[in-house]
């Protein structure tokens, strides 16, 4: 079979550059005008490759959870994610379409981070798939997550290891985050101790690292790095500079979600024909706090 890619001349070279990556132990013909004039070996890759983490990292889940996040040491290869990931009932069989099969995946620019989505349609009450299938989780039940090992990396070796996920499924979470309930760990002036914010519940792992900005006195951005800790419920702003006398904005964009996708608007999963309520349209939260 011949293996689609680029060619270029360089100085008295010909470069190809394969489409696909070459496949790792399987041996290659070099072929001008039809006449073998070499052979190549590709090597096996040697697995380096790790699972760093499996978010949401809680063992009791909502019964509408919305996504995991797969978290990985090295760039991953693309593509077909959900012919390594399972979802295992406590009887031990694979639950079928249980994940939204989106082509393109999710990856960040990296790819070392994946979003896989259980089904939407089975999660939103009244839509065809929840009728016809019901949700993907059940309230009280307990599943398993598997990862396979055999899952390639962008050389095409596999993980070092396959990952296994425990969980319970607890009742639907119908209420978005409760901004105004976040509290604050301040730390002293003039260190670059981190900033602790509480929030109180289990929030949406990547969000919390990209919806959140800190504003000093001035109005001017705090540079600085964000981590999320203590089962998603801790925020840790680490400050690149000493902090200042003053107080501090912390802004917060309302897409930022709980893990049902309940966002600081609206519910994931809302009656769109009940006019009772309206959906708040504020893009952004402002919370306040003091460094004396």
């Amino acid at each position: 079979t011949a293996i689609l890619g680029d060619y270029s001349i360089q100085s008295d070279s010909v470069i190809f550059e394969p489409l696909i990556p070459f496949t790792p132990s399987l041996r290659y013909e070099v072929l001008l005008e039809n006449r073998l004039v070499g052979e190549i070996d590709i090597p096996q890759a040697v697995s380096s490759t790790t699972l760093i983490g499996i978010y949401p990292s809680q063992d009791t889940l909502p019964e509408n959870l919305l996504k995991f996040y797969f978290v990985f040491s090295h760039p991953m290869r693309e593509g077909h994610s959900l012919a390594y990931v399972s979802l295992l009932d406590a009887q031990g069989d694979t639950l079928p379409n249980t994940f939204l099969n989106l082509q393109p995946e999710l990856w960040n620019a990296e790819k070392t981070v994946l979003t896989l989505w259980l089904d939407p349609g089975r999660i939103k009450r009244d839509l065809q798939p929840n009728k016809s299938l019901g949700a993907p989780l059940t309230t009280g039940k307990r599943y398993t997550l598997v990862v396979s090992e055999r899952w390639p990396d962008d050389l095409g070796a596999g993980l070092t290891q396959s990952y296994t996920k425990r969980f319970v499924a607890a009742a639907r979470d119908m209420t978005s985050p409760d901004i105004k309930s976040w509290t604050f760990k301040t730390p002293p002036k003039g260190t670059t101790q981190v900033l602790e914010i509480h929030v109180r519940e289990a929030l949406d792992y990547v969000l919390l690292q990209n919806t959140i900005r800190i504003l000093d006195a001035r109005g001017k951005t705090v540079n600085g790095v964000i981590q999320v800790n203590n089962k998603e419920q801790v925020v840790q702003f680490v400050p690149a500079m000493p902090w200042l006398v003053g107080t501090y904005k912390v802004l917060v964009e309302s897409r930022l979600e709980d893990l049902a996708g309940n966002n600081l608007n609206h519910l994931f999963d809302r009656d769109l024909t009940d006019t009772r309520t309206k959906p708040s349209q504020q893009t952004v939260f402002e919370l306040n706090y003091q460094i004396d």
